[in-house]
C-alpha cells in the first residue's frame, strides 16, 4: 500500500496497542489474543516500561494495556509518561491489576485511565474491551473521512527537533496530506513563500527566528498572508503569549504533548474554512480576469499585442504555469510566458478531433498517462484546460490551452470563465477579420 496514496488510506484504519507486563507469559498471551481481532491491529510488547518508552519514541500509541505492579516503572507511572509523548498521547489506556492498591482509584481518574481490570484476565475480556475502543476509533475515522473536504492538502510543519518532524510527518501522511518540512524560522518563510502550502503547523520556539517573527512576517506578505497557522509548542504559553500570537493572526494554537486525533480535527477544520476561502477569493479574481480581459480587448493596440496581454492576464491571474492560444486556421501558437513549453499542432490532431466531437470546454486532469498527448508534452505538462474559441458562423477557429505543473489544478467551475474570455476573443478575432478584410477591400481600389 502506498502510504502517501489518500485513496488508499481511506480504506483502513490502523491502531497501535502496546501491550507491557513483566510477566512474559501475560504480555504473548495478551498479544496474541489482541492480534487475532484485526489485520488492522498492530500489537507492540514489552516486559518492562523504561524499554516500553524507548520502543514506542518514535511512533504514537493509540492504546496501551499495562500491569501496575512492575519493577522499576510500575503501570501508572508509565501511563503518565506516555501522556508526556511528543507525538501525542495514546487515546484509550487500560490499567490490570491484581491488588486494591490504597489510592487507586483516585490515581486512575487523575490520569484518566479508561479501564482498571482485574486479574485473573481472560482473553475474550480484554478483546471485548478493546473491540468497542477500535470501533470507536472506526466510527470517528468513518465521520472525519466524511467531513472532510476532497481536495489534497499540503500543510508545511516547522521545527526544529527531528523527532516532532518525523511523528507529524507520519500522521499527516496517514491522512494522506502532502508534506513540505522546514528546520528553522528563515527555513520556515522560504518555504511557505516557494511552496504555497495550504495549512502551517509552527513551532515557537526555532532557530533563526521564532515562530512569533515567522507568523508577523506571513500575514505582512500579500502573497501568503491568507495561509492557516497553527501554532505548535511544548511550552505553556501565558495568556500574553496567547493573546500575541492571536493577534498577529494565529488561527488557532496547540500544546505539546498533544492529543493526535483532537491536532487532525482542528487541521482538517482550518482546511475546510481555507477552502470556502479560496473559492471566494478565486470567483473574484476570475470575475477581475474577465473585466480586465475586455478592457485589453477594446485597446487601441495591434492584435498580436491584444493576444499576449490576454495570456498575460490569464497566465498571471490563475497562477499557470502557461497560457496559450492556439490558432487552428494557420496552425499557430502564441503563449505566455516567453519560455513556455512551444506546442506543435500538427502532434494534436486527437485531441483537436476530441474537440471538434466536444464542442465545449476539456477538463485534462493529469496528462501523465494519457495517450491523446504527445510523451515529451505529457511529461511537461501535467494539468491542462482546453477552452474553444468560435468563429461568427459556429466554426472551430481556435482555443486557449492552460496549463499548470499540479495534476487536477483546474475544475469545472474555471469553465464559465475561461468561456467567457473565450468568446470576448472570439469577437474581437471576427472584428479583427472584418477590419482585415475591408484594409485589403480599400488597398485594391
Amino acid at each position: 500500500m502506498d502510504p502517501t496514496n489518500p485513496t488508499q488510506r481511506a480504506r483502513i484504519t490502523r491502531a497501535r496497542i502496546l501491550i507491557v507486563d513483566d510477566h512474559p507469559g501475560t504480555a504473548e498471551m495478551l498479544a496474541r489474543a489482541l492480534s487475532q481481532l484485526s489485520p488492522e491491529i498492530e500489537v507492540v510488547s514489552d516486559t518492562n516500561g523504561k524499554s516500553a518508552l524507548e520502543r514506542v519514541k518514535n511512533s504514537a500509541i493509540d492504546l496501551v494495556i499495562t500491569d501496575m505492579m512492575m519493577p522499576e516503572m510500575n503501570g501508572l507511572e508509565l501511563i503518565e509518561k506516555l501522556r508526556q509523548h511528543p507525538g501525542g498521547r495514546p487515546s484509550y489506556s487500560i490499567l490490570i491489576t491484581a491488588y486494591d492498591v490504597p489510592g487507586l482509584k483516585e490515581m486512575t481518574r487523575r490520569l484518566k485511565v479508561n479501564e482498571t481490570l482485574i486479574k485473573p484476565i481472560h482473553p475474550e475480556r480484554i478483546r471485548q474491551v478493546v473491540g468497542k475502543f477500535l470501533e470507536d476509533m472506526r466510527n470517528s475515522e468513518r465521520f472525519n473521512m466524511e467531513d472532510q473536504p476532497r481536495e489534497s492538502f499540503k500543510i508545511l510543519v516547522a521545527d526544529d527537533k527531528p523527532d516532532n518532524v518525523t511523528l507529524l510527518a507520519r500522521y499527516l501522511l496517514d491522512k494522506g496530506y502532502g508534506l513540505v518540512q522546514a528546520s528553522d524560522g528563515e527555513d520556515a518563510l522560504a518555504q511557505i513563500r516557494a511552496e504555497k502550502p495550504d495549512l502551517v503547523l509552527l513551532d515557537i520556539n526555532m532557530p533563526k527566528k521564532d515562530g512569533f517573527a515567522v507568523l508577523r512576517e506571513v500575514r505582512a506578505d500579500p502573497e501568503i498572508a491568507h495561509t492557516p497557522v497553527i501554532i505548535l509548542t511544548a511550552n505553556r504559553l501565558d495568556s500574553v503569549d496567547i493573546q500575541t500570537g492571536l493577534n498577529l493572526g494565529a488561527d488557532d494554537y496547540v500544546l505539546k504533548p498533544f492529543d493526535r486525533r483532537e491536532l487532525m480535527a482542528r487541521i482538517q477544520t482550518k482546511l475546510r474554512v481555507k477552502s470556502a476561502d479560496d473559492h471566494i477569493r478565486r470567483h473574484n479574481r476570475e470575475l477581475s480576469i474577465v473585466l480586465k480581459t475586455a478592457r485589453i480587448l477594446n485597446s487601441s493596440g495591434g492584435w498580436d499585442q491584444i493576444l499576449d496581454d490576454v495570456l498575460t492576464c490569464l497566465a498571471q491571474g490563475l497562477e499557470l504555469k502557461a497560457a496559450y492560444y492556439l490558432d487552428f486556421e494557420t496552425d499557430q501558437s502564441r503563449f505566455c510566458p516567453a519560455f513556455a513549453m512551444q506546442v506543435d499542432l500538427s502532434e494534436m490532431k486527437g485531441l483537436l478531433e476530441l474537440f471538434n466531437e466536444v464542442r465545449g470546454a476539456i477538463l485534462m486532469e493529469d496528462l501523465r498517462n494519457d495517450p491523446r498527448w504527445p510523451a515529451g508534452m505529457r511529461d511537461a505538462i501535467p494539468s491542462v484546460m482546453l477552452i474553444p474559441i468560435c468563429g461568427r458562423d459556429g466554426p472551430l477557429t481556435g482555443a486557449f490551452m492552460l496549463t499548470h505543473e499540479q495534476p487536477a489544478y483546474f475544475k469545472p467551475e474555471h469553465s464559465p470563465l475561461l468561456q467567457a474570455v473565450a468568446d470576448q476573443v472570439a469577437v474581437a478575432v471576427d472584428r479583427a477579420h472584418f477590419h482585415a478584410a475591408r484594409q485589403n477591400r480599400e488597398v485594391k481600389t
